[in-house]
């Protein structure tokens, strides 16, 4: 019974862990593709979310946006807005300069900044 316990339990640990690589190889393909898809269309946007964090990551450290810790800090202590955020994108060919005039996606952008601070 031992045996038999032992072996479902490697079955089930190995069947898991299979499936959970495979699942991590297919995230990163689906985001490339929606770049892919706003480089060939510049009037699209990416999300509010994905800025957040692409600048996170540091995608924006040729527009003096840093990454990581310093890109948390910097946002907690206002010294990065979403306005900011959204010229840096810009700059980066990342987003459509009309971003900038758009209320609707700083504000979400924002409000993406905020929620950083939970």
């Amino acid at each position: 019974m031992k045996r038999f316990l032992s072996s479902s339990l490697a079955v089930i640990v190995i069947s898991l862990a299979v499936n959970t690589s495979v699942e991590a190889k297919d995230k990163p393909e689906v985001i490339t593709k929606s770049l892919t898809q706003l480089n060939n269309n510049p009037t699209e946007y990416i999300t509010p979310f994905e800025l957040v964090g692409t600048a996170y990551q540091g995608q924006y450290r040729m527009q003096s946006i840093p990454g990581f810790g310093l890109f948390v800090y910097d946002v907690k202590t206002g010294k990065i807005t979403a306005k900011d955020l959204v010229k840096a994108a810009i700059e980066a060919k990342r987003l459509p300069s009309q971003a900038i005039a758009d209320c609707n996606y700083l504000s979400n952008v924002d409000w993406q900044l905020r929620s950083m601070d939970k």
